[in-house]
């Protein structure tokens, strides 16, 4: 398990008002980041927009990926796992926070991506605020701003 300082975070800019679609573009720009990803998602509505979005993603490029379920086995099967909590059971290297908020428990994680939302003031407000927690966590985050 890496120290906190040895825990990347970064920022990306999306332009759009649509959260699902740039960490689709994310993923699919990185190559899934890690064989090992858990998207912290802010509720089931978001997880199943976010799980249609990545089977269609693009058609070569298919992201396997499941919602978390009670099954410890199945979700440690999984590259990229859903859920609404913190969940370790495909024991991932990557924290994508789909969220507003700080996720619960960064530990353990060695990269972990948040988002700026660059076309709403108040939603770019909260991503500051994010990042100076972070800070005070003790991390350095970085803003990568818009990847293409």
């Amino acid at each position: 398990m890496p120290k906190d300082m040895d825990v990347k975070v970064h920022f990306e800019l999306l332009d759009r008002a649509d959260r699902v679609e740039g960490i689709c573009n994310l993923l699919l720009r990185r190559g899934r980041l890690t064989p090992h990803v858990l998207i912290l998602c802010p509720d089931d509505s978001f997880a199943a927009q976010l799980d249609e979005r990545l089977w269609t993603i693009h058609p070569e490029s298919f992201l396997a990926h499941a919602i978390v379920t009670d099954d410890v086995q199945t979700n440690s099967q999984q590259p990229i796992l859903l859920s609404t909590s913190i969940n370790r059971d495909n024991q991932p290297v990557v924290l994508v926070n789909g969220g507003l908020e700080i996720p619960p428990d960064v530990s353990g994680f060695a990269h972990i991506v948040d988002f700026v939302d660059g076309w709403d003031e108040p939603l770019k407000q909260a991503a500051r605020e994010r990042f100076r927690t972070y800070r005070q966590m003790g991390l350095e985050p970085a803003y990568l701003g818009k990847r293409d």
